[in-house]
């Protein structure tokens, strides 16, 4: 029985070393599994699920408060940058996600939700009335989606 117990940590180590072999690129010229991909808006809406989003009511001139919202990705899509634009009393948002521009034969993605965090900072130079603009895509069909969030901006 001692015999068995001395040659575990033995078997343990080969079946790690032949695990990483096995799933390692055959040689540094060659390409990771996924590339760089591609970049498009992120979704905020999936099947019925709508991005939730956090924004306080009110903000004073040059005060940056932050805006925080969901957007959904899974399986080979991943969360990418988010991008912010302030124009006036208008902020657009364009948060992005991230997709292979192509698998390697025999891959497959793993049929998963994820729930991702997205924040932006928004800052107003003017008092008013002030509307916040999130801007993606709603699943299914990838058709355009825009959540839209007010708030005020004091003296």
């Amino acid at each position: 029985m001692a015999h068995r117990t001395e040659q575990w940590p033995r078997l343990a180590s080969l079946a790690a070393a032949w695990l990483l072999a096995a799933c390692r690129a055959e040689s540094a010229a060659e390409p990771p599994l996924f590339g760089a991909g591609e970049r498009g808006p992120a979704v905020l809406v999936f099947y019925g699920d709508t991005s939730a989003v956090q924004l306080a009511p009110s903000i004073r001139v040059g005060e940056t408060t932050t805006v925080r919202f969901t957007s959904f990705s899974g399986g080979c899509i991943s969360q990418d940058s988010t991008v912010t634009d302030i124009a006036g009393l208008r902020a657009e948002i364009r948060p992005y996600k991230r997709e292979p521009a192509r698998l390697p034969p025999n891959t497959a993605c793993p049929a998963i939700l994820r729930v991702d965090q997205n924040v932006a900072e928004v800052r107003f130079s003017e008092p008013g009335p002030a509307r916040v603009r999130i801007v993606g895509l709603a699943r299914p069909g990838d058709a355009p989606m825009v959540l839209e969030r007010d708030l005020v901006v004091t003296p």
